[in-house]
């Protein structure tokens, strides 16, 4: 009987047994051999491409370092608990500006800006870290939407009606001095909402996280699903992003039962049928199984996808295997499953 039992599977939308032929097993046993060696070639070319330095850039030809680039990348190779790692954590490390933050790119200026939060990510698990998280998550907290201010409250509330949203609800900008944007605020809230405590210096963090969830749920476009920054521009609603959806949803993990997060959801899986871009395709496995929906159709057509070990986009690159490997990368987002 239990020989029997291997020998098919139920299929969840007709009800019927299917036989799983001696043929059928072999075929999927080389396409699984097949995923491996993708994955291994994406592994291999992410490696290539770091730079002495440590970082990575933000595509193949250039040999200037990207914040973002390097966050990801690091992330991926961690998996391995390599030496490409520890550079890139040292790079990290030596480029964070005197003010906490990070800058977008090697010899930007010092201001800083949204990457501060992936570089906070990036760097959870590396106690010789732990001062400079603390600095980086003392300039999150600092740095807020422009909305924020009275002035812009009231200018939004008043003057410029063109875009629809409740200023009271703000989360973080791109860079300082800006409006919110949809990204920056869902990494922030996943950088902060990682710390074991929010005591002393931190105890604003429950309060900005809120604060960024409330606009997160504000912005959402009235079909579900998020565009860049608002969701109703010139009374007329806009279509979501998909990566930004996903995005979004993973800093919203923990509020699955909110009627915005679930429409946001189910557009987000239906859509995700239909991806071809690594990157969002990518992006929308992290986020669904974030939210428990299935992803293993979504990884298939992911590493089946030509040539991705070529694509001349670093962070692409880094985000398949992020994606291919979700439950590790889960867990390094503070996504508890």
């Amino acid at each position: 009987m239990a020989v029997r039992l291997l020998a098919f599977r139920l299929t969840s939308a007709s009800h019927q047994y299917r036989f799983l032929t001696r043929e059928g097993f072999h075929n999927k046993s080389a396409a699984v051999k097949d995923h491996h060696v993708v994955l291994s070639n994406v592994l291999a070319e992410l490696s290539r491409r770091q730079l002495p330095s440590g970082g990575w850039a933000a595509l193949r030809s250039s040999a200037q370092a990207s914040l973002e680039t390097t966050c990801l990348a690091a992330l991926a190779t961690g998996s391995e608990d390599s030496d490409a790692e520890r550079r890139a954590q040292d790079f990290l490390l030596r480029v964070q500006n005197p003010n906490g933050s990070w800058p977008a790119f090697s010899g930007d200026d010092e201001d800083g800006v949204w990457v501060t939060s992936l570089a906070v990510i990036a760097l959870r698990d590396v106690v010789s870290a732990i001062p400079a998280r603390l600095r980086g998550v003392g300039w999150l907290l600092e740095c807020v939407g422009r909305e924020s201010n009275w002035l812009w409250k009231w200018k939004f509330r008043t003057v410029d009606r063109h875009v629809r949203f409740d200023p009271d609800k703000f989360g973080w900008p791109w860079i300082p001095d800006t409006v919110s944007w949809v990204v920056p605020t869902a990494f922030s809230i996943l950088a902060l909402s990682q710390l074991p405590c929010s005591c002393g210096s931190l105890e604003d963090i429950p309060i900005r996280v809120d604060r960024g969830i409330e606009m997160l749920i504000d912005r959402a476009c009235p079909s579900g699903g998020w565009n860049a920054g608002n969701g109703v521009v010139y009374g007329s609603a806009l279509a979501p992003h998909p990566d930004v959806t996903a995005v979004a949803l993973l800093a919203l993990s923990n509020r699955t039962q909110h009627p915005v997060v679930q429409t946001s959801v189910d557009w987000l899986e239906h859509t995700a049928a239909t991806l071809t871009a690594p990157w969002s395709l990518a992006w929308a496995i992290l986020a669904l199984a974030a939210h428990n929906r299935a992803v293993e159709s979504l990884i298939t057509s992911l590493v089946t996808l030509p040539d991705l070990s070529g694509n001349d986009d670093t962070c692409t690159l880094a985000l398949v295997w992020l994606a291919v490997d979700c439950r590790r990368t889960l867990a390094v987002l503070g996504v508890n499953l």
